[in-house]
């Protein structure tokens, strides 16, 4: 079997792969890590059929494009990139008005030019090993969490595409805060998308799903959010018979054990359903769901563009906090090993002389 045989096999070896991880479950960061293996798979398979086959002209081009961003990503992407978060930080701070929420990714901007100073500084002056071995067990931790980030970003764009099967008993709209008692644009966007979802499936199959409302009353809010909600999904026309309130909830977690108590209740034959929340949260929420043993997809309202990569932030923060022991784990295991690593054929050497 020759090298292209063997990297297309291999291209749908991963592509399976990846398949079955995402039907089994999509917010699982194995679905985005298997799906960047196919990727990278795919491309490679590509070089080597535009090497095998010089003469084709019309192959090459793209593998050029995409050897200029190859080249492009390590020599500007750094900048690039913290160009891009101080004007999206200025814009959020323009729109939404300033906040430490706000300020995610105006906070990453910072933390990369820091982390960029520091390597120059660590860089241009002859320190002790000690200390050389200690910032390389930093940068190996900076190295494993940016590979994360972006395995983390491809797996919410993948749960945030899913296109459930229009057969759903019951659909689980997220709260998300009340202004003044009135629903949000945010909110408002969830809502909709359930609506739109539900009218679909009604055109086609002629079963309208109940929309189950989700939260609570806030300390500063003069009713639940659900029953606001429910208020809203009416004036759009939806059916009164079709909409529940669930009044108690005070968190995602919560949105889906007492929206799961209810369905229980209503259908304890079983029943199909989905969640409806803004694109960025169809990941966390999905995590949720499967705790609360709702084995349920969900489906994203649109989310501004300038708005996205700080949302994006903040549920990758979101994400670390619900698994901060593994990640903690994650970060000492890799420091020790890399600094332990740098430092210890130096010392080592030291010894070997110091004996002879």
């Amino acid at each position: 079997m020759n090298v292209i045989a063997l990297s297309l096999v291999a291209t749908a070896i991963l592509f399976v792969l990846f398949l079955l991880v995402y039907r089994t479950n999509k917010t699982s960061l194995l679905s985005g890590f298997t799906f960047g293996a196919f990727l990278f798979a795919m491309i490679s398979t590509y070089a080597i059929i535009v090497i095998t086959y010089p003469e084709s002209p019309f192959l090459l081009y793209p593998l050029i494009a995409l050897f200029g961003l190859a080249l492009i990503v390590p020599l500007f992407g750094i900048y690039i990139l913290i160009a891009f978060l101080l004007h999206n930080a200025r814009t959020v701070f323009r729109k939404e008005g300033r906040s430490l929420s706000n300020s995610l990714t105006l906070i990453a901007a910072i933390g990369i030019i820091v982390l960029l100073l520091v390597s120059w500084a660590m860089s241009s002056q002859s320190l002790p090993m000690w200390l050389q071995a200690l910032w390389a067990g930093v940068l190996s931790i900076v190295t494993i969490y940016t590979f994360v980030v972006f395995v983390f970003l491809t797996t919410s764009a993948l749960c945030s595409i899913a296109h459930p099967r229009k057969d759903k008993d019951y659909i689980i709209v997220l709260g998300s805060g009340l202004i003044d008692g009135r629903v949000t644009p945010l909110l408002a966007g969830r809502i909709r998308r359930a609506i739109q979802f539900a009218r679909k499936q009604e055109k086609i199959t002629g079963k309208l799903p109940v929309l189950v409302m989700s939260g609570g009353q806030g300390a500063d809010e003069p009713l639940p959010e659900s029953e606001a909600m429910v208020a809203f999904a009416l004036a759009a026309g939806y059916d009164a018979e079709h909409l529940i309130a669930e009044t108690k909830s005070t968190n995602t977690a919560e949105n889906m054990a007492l929206s799961k108590a209810i369905m229980d209740t209503r259908s304890p034959q079983g029943y199909r359903a989905i969640f409806s929340t803004s694109s960025y949260h169809v990941m966390r929420a999905g995590i949720y769901a499967r705790r609360a043993g709702l084995k349920i997809d969900g489906i994203g309202a649109p989310t501004a563009w300038y708005y996205l990569p700080n949302a994006l932030l903040r549920e990758f923060i979101a994400l670390l906090v619900m698994r901060k022991k593994r990640f903690v784990a994650v970060v000492i295991a890799v420091f020790l090993l890399t600094a332990i690593t740098y430092g210890l054929p130096y010392y080592l050497l030291q010894m070997l002389e110091a004996a002879t």
